[in-house]
């Protein structure tokens, strides 16, 4: 399936397009800015003519201060792509059968509990600019079936406002909550959000206005605290409204005041969130396994690329695992390492074996070296294509190896896999790259 993304370039757009890509195996077509412009329609109308899906994210970053220029630039950047793409869809003859428009839920009135079956929308510029650009969508011509998703703070380690707002906490220690505390913080886990892009491609019945946030309301002071204590802050404290007003002028609205949102019409149609709480977003790295795993293919010699540093194979190079499927369906594992050490060098060889004790998860094995004590051994990302290349990791972040079928890896692939865990919230800086010989 091909997907055309604009905006695929930015904080969510990277996210949801290697997500899309390693787990659905889809295709993304990127639309850049260049294809937007007076005398490209004609591309653009060439390029959505062989897509199936169209996902608009496009949309200057709204947390700066909101001067004529940039107001234009929000709105040039939102209305204006929205409008190209409408008006090329209406001259492709096989129009794609799903567009995802992306709008905010900045749409809704400040500290009202709304869900998507609310009537009414809220005062001032991000008000209008959410409706303006809906109303734009929704000139999306039949029958390519709309969906138009109204974001909350999308949140991950790795980027975006939870990067931001973790910038002055490692520095000082403090975390500061933006004033008055007490404004509603609607928001979602990345993961979620890419989860939930999957769920409108798959259910043709799903169409019309859908709120990404999750289920569980908190106040701008909670989620600081939560974060605070996750990142071992020393105190949080409130900055007041006045600082933010002097900083963002119109633009603080953005931050100091809030919408209490319910994403109902997801729940409705069956979505289960993966992070359903604050509380969840801070306890875990990602750890979810490949869905899929041949065994038989996944069997023979694999070299160790990189690895977080242990005891068990401290000061090894030349790391192998080598996979043997048992008749009785167990695994053998057969790990061979070297120790350069002058005057000679020191290679050993570890004996253990392998199971997959729940066969609805076979991402997840357990290994053993002694007995029957079994540590976890988790598929995280797979070459499913060629399984030639994967991410492994366990039920802890203490644990990560990339592995190879060959000695060394592209720089390409070790930059997906490095940029895979660190999507997944893996401190990829502790990673010891592994001398390898060379065939």
């Amino acid at each position: 399936m091909n997907i055309a993304m604009t905006g695929a370039t930015g904080y969510i757009g990277k996210h949801l397009s290697s997500y899309l890509t390693e787990k659905g195996g889809y295709r993304i077509i990127p639309l850049g800015r260049a294809m937007f412009r007076e005398g490209m329609s004609g591309l653009l109308v060439q390029t959505l003519t062989h897509c199936d899906v169209i996902i608009n994210l496009a949309g200057a970053p709204i947390n700066q201060r909101w001067t004529p220029e940039h107001k234009q630039e929000l709105f040039n950047s939102r209305i204006t792509v929205t409008h190209r793409i409408i008006r090329a869809l209406n001259a492709v003859k096989t129009k794609p059968k799903l567009m995802i428009s992306a709008s905010a839920v900045g749409y809704y009135p400040s500290l009202v509990e709304s869900d998507e079956y609310t009537q009414t929308r809220g005062d001032g510029f991000l008000s209008d600019l959410c409706y303006a650009w809906e109303k734009e969508a929704k000139r999306c011509p039949q029958p390519t079936r709309l969906v138009i998703t109204r974001f909350g703070v999308v949140l991950s380690s790795d980027g975006g406002a939870m990067q931001q707002m973790l910038r002055p906490l490692r520095a000082t220690k403090v975390a500061a909550a933006i004033g008055p505390g007490t404004q509603p913080f609607p928001w979602i886990d990345i993961h979620d959000l890419c989860r939930a892009m999957v769920f409108f491609i798959e259910n043709e019945e799903l169409r019309g206005v859908f709120n990404l946030v999750a289920p569980q309301s908190v106040s701008q002071l909670s989620f600081t605290r939560a974060m605070g204590k996750a990142y071992h802050a020393w105190t949080t404290f409130i900055v007041p409204q006045t600082v933010f007003r002097l900083l963002y002028g119109e633009a603080a609205s953005f931050l100091t005041a809030g919408q209490n949102v319910r994403p109902t019409r997801l729940l409705e149609a069956g979505f289960h969130f993966s992070v359903p709480t604050i509380k969840k977003v801070f306890e875990e790295t990602d750890r979810h396994t490949v869905e899929h795993l041949d065994l038989e293919r996944y069997m023979g010699l694999w070299y160790e690329i990189a690895r977080y540093d242990h005891r068990f194979e401290r000061g090894l190079t030349e790391v192998t695992a080598t996979y043997i499927l048992r008749p009785d369906g167990m695994i053998r594992v057969e790990n061979r390492g070297c120790k350069r050490n002058s005057p000679y060098d020191i290679c050993r060889t570890a004996t253990g074996h392998a199971k997959i004790p729940d066969p609805a998860q076979p991402g997840k094995l357990k290994v053993s070296f002694f007995l029957n004590f079994y540590s976890d051994y988790y598929v995280l990302e797979l070459d499913q294509e060629n399984y030639n290349y994967a991410l492994i990791g366990s039920s802890t972040d203490k644990y990560l190896w990339i592995l190879s079928r060959t000695p060394q890896l592209p720089e390409e692939i070790k930059k997906k896999l490095v940029t895979a865990a660190e999507r997944r919230g893996y401190d990829t800086s502790r990673l010891q790259w592994i001398e390898q010989l060379k065939k």
